[in-house]
């Protein structure tokens, strides 16, 4: 059974493959026609988007929260050509394709020797992205193992064809040393671990349950933590960088406080492009005691 699994999974695959070889703005459009059908089939994930939608945008109308959400699922379909791409592609990323803005702060936080924790949150763009800024600066990401080793050798290998390895969220100790050795990380934290692993601090005016990770490893990492976000021109499809300058006094002795800033770094950038954030996600899943499940309606 697992054999077979395994070979329907490389079928499968040869799809994707053949996207990931045409040019991006070719694929991406071949994508983008599927939207409709994607949003229609995954009526759970659709059903999750509005509710994320109609809790961060309580301002908007009905009308408002659906052009986001339709341009959500473009954006995802964009995603998919765009992974595609960037696994598959051998040749180096132009102009066309995106840029980095603000590099030098990153050079100013590596000036003294340090590793740099670089924190983000999940955008549709987000693997363009960083292949854009891996081909600059050397970066080990952290990610999520697949289930399937088929799909996790095929992420692996396409990644590592533009970083000089990837490191699985859960292996803490490497992590660590990669940035007491003057690494540069990139993480995305922002992701609902849970209570015990969170602390409760606002995000789009919500009581969110918001990661520590990113306090421990720069504390036990002896890194400065500096902000990145991608973000894609719609128009033109080209995707920028935003490297912020790095949080001063980070960590602090305030968790909440520091994580504060890191969600409304999100929240900033995210108003800039609504439809661009992951949204498929249950964000706001655990909630603080006493109040009712946000997505039980």
């Amino acid at each position: 059974m697992l054999i077979f699994r395994r070979i329907l999974t490389h079928l499968g695959l040869i799809p994707a493959r053949l996207l990931g070889h045409l040019p991006l703005r070719i694929s991406c459009s071949t994508l983008r026609a599927f939207a409709p059908l994607i949003e229609g089939l995954m009526k759970r994930r659709r059903l999750i988007v509005d509710r994320n939608l109609e809790m961060c945008f309580p301002e908007w109308d009905a009308a408002q929260r659906m052009a986001i959400r339709r341009a959500h699922f473009q954006q995802l379909s964009e995603a998919v050509a765009e992974t595609a791409f960037c696994w598959c592609h051998r040749g180096r990323l132009t102009e066309r394709h995106g840029r980095i803005e603000g590099l030098e702060n990153l050079e100013r936080a590596r000036a003294d020797g340090r590793g740099v924790l670089l924190i983000t949150g999940h955008t549709t763009c987000l693997e363009l992205g960083g292949r854009l800024f891996a081909e600059q600066v050397d970066v080990r990401g952290v990610y999520r193992r697949l289930r399937n080793p088929v799909l996790n050798h095929f992420q692996t290998t396409g990644r590592n064809r533009y970083s000089p390895g990837m490191v699985e969220r859960s292996e803490l100790k490497a992590m660590i040393r990669y940035l007491r050795a003057g690494e540069v990380v990139w993480y995305a934290p922002d992701q609902d671990f849970g209570p015990e692993r969170s602390v409760f601090v606002e995000f789009f005016g919500l009581q969110t349950a918001t990661s520590r990770g990113p306090l421990e490893l720069a504390r036990m990492g002896r890194a400065s933590v500096l902000p990145m976000f991608p973000l894609k021109n719609p128009d033109t499809g080209q995707v920028t960088v935003h490297m912020l300058p790095a949080f001063d006094h980070f960590p602090s002795d305030d968790p909440a406080a520091d994580l504060r800033r890191y969600n409304a770094f999100l929240e900033d950038h995210i108003r800039r492009q609504p439809a661009q954030y992951w949204w498929l996600h249950r964000r706001f899943k655990s909630v603080p005691e006493g109040e009712v499940d946000r997505y039980a309606c």
